[in-house]
């Protein structure tokens, strides 16, 4: 059995859509705790996530305040659907599972308040929440996975300030930095 997590309600088959791959997938996982982290939009700006090799999930708020901003008083539906289709390898996360055909779902669970879930999950040992601490050493993590996803999705360093309230705030002094090194005055 499989995952798929959605802020849609009601659906009774999974239509293959475009996302940050650039193919139409319909996007599973085995592990329906890390499948309830996709249930509400968000990006890789808001959490770095990662699973142990336990399958166990971990989340790092790449800004303060960002689970209960993306995460608070939303819901979602746990969709079950058969792996039969379902590949793997074919992102660059391991976890993922994707398929290119429409899928039916065998079951819909609702969840009426994701953080809630989410809170329960990780007091039953189920998730690793990690909220943004002022270390030199979180702090250092989370910019490196910020500058990766910059360069990896190809982000108008010239433009997003305006276009993204997260550019223009928490990730202000990285966009600005990397402005500077960019503009080509550091060689000779």
């Amino acid at each position: 059995m499989l995952y798929h997590v959605s802020p849609s309600a009601g659906l009774k088959t999974l239509q293959p859509r475009i996302s940050t791959h650039g193919k139409a997938y319909v996007y599973a996982i085995e592990n329906m705790v890390t499948g309830l982290l996709f249930g509400v939009r968000h990006d890789d700006f808001d959490f770095c996530i990662s699973t142990d090799e336990n399958d166990k999930p971990t989340v790092y708020e790449c800004y303060p305040g960002a689970f209960l901003k993306i995460y608070g008083g939303k819901s979602c539906s746990v969709y079950e659907v058969d792996e039969k289709g379902f590949q793997r390898g074919l992102t660059s996360w391991s976890p993922e599972l994707v398929s290119e055909q429409e899928t039916s779902v065998i079951r819909e669970t609702a969840v009426a308040d994701l953080a809630e879930r989410l809170l329960e999950e990780e007091r039953n040992g189920n998730l690793k929440l990690c909220r943004y601490e002022f270390t030199k050493e979180y702090r250092k993590k989370i910019t490196a996975h910020v500058v990766d996803r910059i360069f990896r999705f190809q982000i108008d360093l010239q433009h997003i300030m305006e276009q993204d309230e997260r550019f223009s705030g928490s990730f202000r002094g990285i966009v600005e930095n990397l402005q500077t090194i960019l503009d080509g005055n550091m060689l000779p």
